[in-house]
């Protein structure tokens, strides 16, 4: 007998602190399970964790993140989060918008990928704790974590309904607002959804009455489905559009003037002979333009820059689940085509202009086969995939730059442009994963993988030393290496999972080994460092490849005190450092952990909330990072319950109006910020909030 279950724990938000009504759903097989809140049954291996979006208290849904074991958030603005898991971040955690990988417009990820689901869109955002599997995605060498936005479901008759909510929401913090509208019209046949959006906000205050300036916001998105159901066949198409304007990035070289992105995709579902098929395709398109003078202040219009960037993608895939002996076996294949150019450039100066990249490509193609199924009293999978990944570059140029300036960076142009820029990869992922029953209240879980990541196109193709380097956010110049090999993990994930009548415990501790780690390291180039130094007063970093390895332990644990009150807490630790040198890796989180006392009755809720993070003082020396001290926070969160269709909320994040640095946050690049120049950003003071809800 198999034994497993779902936990569902409910968190209500907490808006910039990431708290959100958490579903952490243990087990896939519905022939085993049935969803159940708080209490369940055993736990097996296969596990994930939600996030739902009935609790919408955050403008950036990358702040949703630390409510999950081991998960975190890189934030270099208010709505510029990307996502961390257990010391990985970047393109090394592989998001998914829906069925499709993400696409991130802006060689310096302004438009991180969770950006284009704001909050009060999201169904969920479903993270694979632990080890993803070859099915969830390609290069999952960090994790994988998909956003669904709430596009309704189907009925059970002919009759249509229609169902949807109004949201809005102040806060003090920022004199922010959040509006948005959700609407479905569907019966058993049809469902239409229509998805709307608006943020907008003004500088954040830290503690202390500190402006943090350049940290304004305005996003709308827009999205309309339509989905048809016959049989045993559901199929749904979408098109969406993103705009942002006018948005800080304080912790980058430049600030968001527009972002324009349009989206569409379509996916398909059948049945055929028991063996289900899943198919989808999904274009992005992003018009991404950002500068350095709108709001910052230059000393000289020869300072001034723009840069427009244009990303665009095609990503397909087909797979196949077929029934086998105490199991299922899954075949297939997936793709991710993917353009991007960037050229900066000066509005006081026709001449000034810098290809920084022009036509890069990084296309992926995969292939994978995997098998899950019962084998005694275990639960198994196996898992192997195959990517190819091809990359390839136009030739880049620089004109308008005076003096020696102008000719080195010519030669730098002309060494890139006369290289063999065509590059392929071929790598091979390992997954296997085990669980088994030990009582009746607990589960024990293992799993071990190889897993591999690809450079990116900023790694492989940063000719010029600038720092354009995916969201980083140091101040550094960096200079991208050719010659990168992937990077290639050995994982080990070993776990419990202890659940009774009113309490459950989930801990799992990880170790991961990666060689060829690619991380800036001290360039030797005498020509990349000569126009580094003219340009930031600094040596350039090169993109290399290092070994490193990650270990840690997370765990998320609740006791259900009685009918009306519970307690929830959330662990993370995670130490990142270097296996070739005595160094650290950069960016990456301290320990931390979140307390949540609930009381919830038939129509009012409250929650009081503690935050505490450790100081940091791991650190690397080669991004010369800064040591964070530690800090605690307290949160407040209330709901009344006004008619069935009408919910009120009241809140208050930061409660003491604590003056804090959060170690993932980047360093002030804005010159009119109350922050000096180079320190690390503070994270948001006292900021409390007000929010309606109607549904129907």
């Amino acid at each position: 007998m198999i034994l497993s279950f779902v936990t569902t724990t409910t968190i209500r938000g907490i808006g910039l602190l990431g708290l959100a009504f958490i579903q952490s759903s243990f087990a896939d097989h519905s022939e085993y399970i049935e969803e159940i809140v708080v209490r369940g049954e055993l736990v097996t291996f296969d596990k994930s964790t939600t996030i739902s979006a009935s609790e919408r208290s955050a403008t950036d849904s990358a702040k949703l993140l630390p409510s999950i074991p081991g998960a975190n958030v890189n934030s270099n603005g208010a709505i510029t989060g990307i996502a961390q898991y257990r010391g990985l971040y970047g393109d090394r955690v592989n998001v998914h918008l829906d069925n499709s990988p993400a696409l991130t417009g802006g060689p310096n990820a302004m438009d991180s990928p969770l950006s284009y689901t704001p909050p009060l869109l999201l169904e969920n955002i479903v993270i694979s704790r632990g080890i993803a599997s070859v099915a969830s995605g390609q290069e999952t060498l960090g994790g994988q974590i998909t956003a669904n936005l709430n596009r309704g479901q189907f009925t059970d008759d002919e009759t249509f309904s229609a169902n949807g909510g109004l949201f809005t929401r102040y806060n003090t913090g920022s004199e922010g607002v959040n509006h948005a509208l959700v609407g479905q019209l569907a019966n058993q046949t049809h469902k239409l959804s229509l998805l709307a959006s608006y943020d907008k906000g003004n500088d954040t205050e830290a503690g202390d009455n500190t402006d943090i300036e350049g940290t304004e916001y305005q996003r709308e998105r827009y999205d309309i489905s339509y989905g048809f159901r016959t049989g045993n066949t559901e199929i749904e198409a979408f098109v969406g559009r993103l705009d942002t304007k006018d948005t800080g990035t304080p912790a980058l070289p430049m600030d968001v003037d527009y972002i324009e992105s349009n989206l569409a995709g379509l996916s398909v579902n059948t049945l055929v002979n028991d063996i289900s098929l899943k198919a989808h395709i999904a274009y992005g398109h992003v018009d991404h333009v950002m500068n350095n003078f709108a709001m910052r202040t230059l000393a000289s219009p020869m300072m001034f820059r723009a840069t427009r960037a244009i990303g665009r993608n095609l990503a397909y895939g087909l797979q196949a689940e077929i029934p086998a002996a105490e199991g299922e076996f899954t075949l297939g294949i997936d793709a991710n085509e993917v353009v991007h150019d960037a050229d900066i450039s000066n509005p006081n100066s026709a001449m000034f202009l810098i290809k920084n990249f022009n036509y890069s490509e990084r296309n992926s193609y995969g292939l994978f086969a995997q098998w899950k199924g019962d084998l005694g009293d275990y639960q198994l999978e196996t898992g192997v995939r195959y990517n190819l990944i091809t990359m390839d570059s136009n030739d880049v140029s620089a004109s308008g730059l005076m003096g020696m300036m102008g000719v080195n960076a010519g030669n730098l142009a002309n060494r890139f442009n006369q290289a063999d820029l065509d590059e392929q990869y071929d790598n091979f992922e390992l997954v296997l994963k085990a669980s088994r029953p030990i009582n009746e209240h607990t589960v024990a879980h293992i799993g071990l993988a190889r897993k591999t990541r690809a450079p990116t196109y900023q790694e492989r193709f940063l000719w010029l030393p600038l720092p354009s380097a995916g969201g980083l956010a140091d101040g550094l110049s960096y200079t991208g290496n050719l010659d990168l090999d992937s990077e290639v993990a050995y994982e080990l994930n070993v776990g419990l999972a202890w659940q009774t009548d009113n309490l459950y415990f989930t801990p799992e501790l990880f170790y991961k080994d990666i060689q060829d780690y690619i991380q800036g390291t001290p360039s030797t180039d005498m020509l990349s460092n000569m126009v580094a130094t003219m340009m930031s007063g600094n040596p350039a970093l090169q993109f290399n490849n290092i070994d490193a390895k990650l270990y840690g332990l997370d765990a998320g644990w609740g006791y259900q005190v009685n009918d009306h009150w519970r307690l929830d807490g959330v662990l993370s630790y995670v130490r990142g450092k270097r296996s070739d040198e005595n160094d650290d890796l950069y960016r990456v989180a301290p320990l931390n952990h979140s307390l949540t006392l609930s009381y919830e009755a038939d129509r009012f809720g409250i929650k009081i909330e503690s935050v505490i993070y450790a100081k940091q003082d791991k650190v690397s020396a080669f991004n010369n990072e800064q040591k964070t001290s530690g800090y605690g926070l307290v949160n407040l969160d209330s709901y009344f319950q006004v008619a069935d269709n009408i919910e009120i909320g009241l809140g208050v994040q930061n409660l003491l109006d604590k003056k804090h640095q959060d170690h993932l946050a980047g360093y002030n690049r804005n010159n009119s910020s109350d922050i000096a120049l180079g320190d690390r950003l503070y994270g948001a003071g006292r900021n409390i909030y007000l929010e309606a809800k109607l549904t129907w």
